[in-house]
């Protein structure tokens, strides 16, 4: 019984990942920060279940914690999806609070008499342990920093300002990326980088050496090319080769919805590149990232991967891009 609440909480735990996207979305910091404590939270009493040291103690407070931050969550903000979230969290409380938490009292404490020192295949249970305590801290680290992961380098104005290429956006997004950054060059020497983005042209100046320990055949160009200079709405900004894992997946990329010379690029399924001058020789480099759809069993169980491996790569990569955009464009302005 012990194992099987501790699975359930983990589950429980990953399935809140869709309620932090939508919440954050509409409700900002608050919701992320309750969002936070119910995920870390359930996955804590999962793990203290499971006998992690230092929680296996305290795994009863820490779900109650949980509980209610999730119902909190789902009472005061609600969302359309909430009376099933709620009706799970009040089915997991009366379980384990109930008719399991003898049953489970009763196997922690002959576990914890026995001691560690007797435990069966105890290599494998500290390596599972000590993987147990590296996936806590870094669920807790996503969650705690994706406030600035989400809006890295831009102003509240900025987020909530109209910008060139919206249009070709969903206009009732329930998913938000925003990046921007400061460049001291114009729009004219910030575009030509732009147009040249995409694997078969000027890579994506970022950790190219990452994207080719995974396969993808890219390397930055360090100067502009007159021949990558040309594009067209409907081409297409290659991700990878053509070729890449035996070509199964097609030809990868970006498609060009939006093109003004020195002002936006949309990518679908990526979003707008906005170049907003701020003086003559200064320029905002913005990318706005913005996901539509009504909530689905896909995008439902998509969710933690996501929240907690697309989203930090993501980041990382973008955030390496834009800075990797400035270098050029203020060393050759």
């Amino acid at each position: 019984m012990r194992r099987i609440a501790a699975w359930m909480l983990i589950a429980h735990a990953l399935a809140h990942s869709f309620a932090g996207m939508s919440s954050w979305d509409t409700h900002g910091d608050w919701s992320s920060a309750v969002w936070t404590i119910a995920v870390v939270g359930y996955l804590s009493a999962a793990f203290g279940l499971l006998r992690l040291p230092g929680l296996r103690k305290h795994w009863m407070i820490a779900f109650v914690i949980a509980t209610i931050a999730s119902m909190h969550l789902l009472v005061w903000f609600r969302p359309r999806w909430g009376i099933t979230g709620l009706a799970i969290d009040l089915a997991l409380s009366i379980a384990i609070l109930g008719p399991w938490q003898k049953r489970i009292d009763t196997e922690m404490a002959v576990l914890n008499a026995a001691g560690d020192d007797k435990l069966r295949h105890r290599g494998w249970t500290m390596a599972f342990w000590s993987l147990g305590a590296l996936v806590l801290a870094y669920v807790a680290v996503v969650l705690i920093t994706r406030p600035v992961s989400l809006e890295w380098g831009t102003s509240e104005n900025e987020r909530a300002m109209a910008l060139p290429g919206d249009e070709v956006l969903p206009a009732k997004p329930t998913y938000r990326i925003d990046h921007a950054i400061t460049i001291h060059a114009p729009p004219s020497a910030v575009w030509p980088w732009l147009m040249q983005l995409g694997q078969d042209r000027g890579g994506f100046y970022s950790y190219d050496w990452l994207e080719r320990a995974f396969g993808a055949r890219i390397n930055n160009a360090n100067r502009v090319h007159a021949e990558w200079q040309g594009r067209r709405v409907d081409d297409t900004v290659f991700a990878t080769q053509r070729s890449y894992l035996g070509g199964h997946l097609g030809a990868l990329g970006w498609r060009v919805v939006v093109l003004e010379p020195e002002r936006v690029m949309g990518l679908e399924n990526w979003g707008t590149f906005v170049l907003r001058p701020v003086d003559s020789t200064t320029t905002r480099l913005i990318v706005r990232t913005r996901g539509a759809g009504s909530p689905s069993a896909l995008t439902f169980a998509l969710a933690p991967l996501n929240v907690f491996l697309f989203e930090p790569v993501h980041f990382i990569m973008e955030r390496g891009m834009l800075r990797g955009i400035r270098s050029r464009a203020e060393e050759r302005s």
